[in-house]
């Protein structure tokens, strides 16, 4: 053989890289192969769950921004009817305030209705005690006739002046 070629020896050489290549094939690649398969799909569930968890938080999301927006709603209508039954009460004080202030106008009214009423009854009184007083004291200088005659002139006199 020329060059020292040995054909049996590439032969066995051959052989031996295919053993070798089939042998690693059965102990690296396939369960390397199958390591990979299992590690992709690992990766493809937790992307699935991630996708469906972020779907979740939206629909969630979602769910809070709508109850905000209604507990808002409900918020603005309990302020709105407190601030209608503040007025309300506002204007029952008011009222009762005023019906108050007019019953006392009403009652020191009445009060000074009743003291006029004294004040003319005790005026009216004494009025006649003095007309009784002055008539006594009268008859007693007017005894005589010519006092008499005396005391209608000066009463004509006097209604003479207050006429003119």
């Amino acid at each position: 053989m020329p060059l020292n070629i040995d054909v049996v020896q590439i032969l066995l050489h051959m052989l031996n890289f295919v053993i070798l290549a089939g042998g690693l094939t059965l102990l690296l690649f396939k369960p390397v192969k199958k390591f990979l398969a299992e590690r992709q799909k690992y990766f493809a569930d937790k992307e699935k769950e991630l996708a469906e968890g972020l779907e979740k938080n939206e629909k969630m999301k979602a769910e809070y921004e709508k109850k905000i927006v209604s507990v808002e709603d409900e918020i603005e209508a309990m302020r709105l009817a407190a601030k209608n039954e503040t007025a309300q009460t506002a204007k029952e004080y008011i009222n009762n305030a005023q019906e108050k202030a007019s019953a006392i106008i009403s009652e020191a009214e009445n009060e000074a209705e009743a003291r006029k009423e004294h004040i003319l009854d005790s005026a009216q009184t004494e009025i006649g005690e003095l007309v009784i007083e002055a008539a006594q004291k009268l008859l007693k200088d007017s005894a005589s006739p010519d006092r008499t005659h005396e005391l209608y002139n000066e009463f004509i006199k006097s209604m003479v002046r207050n006429e003119q």
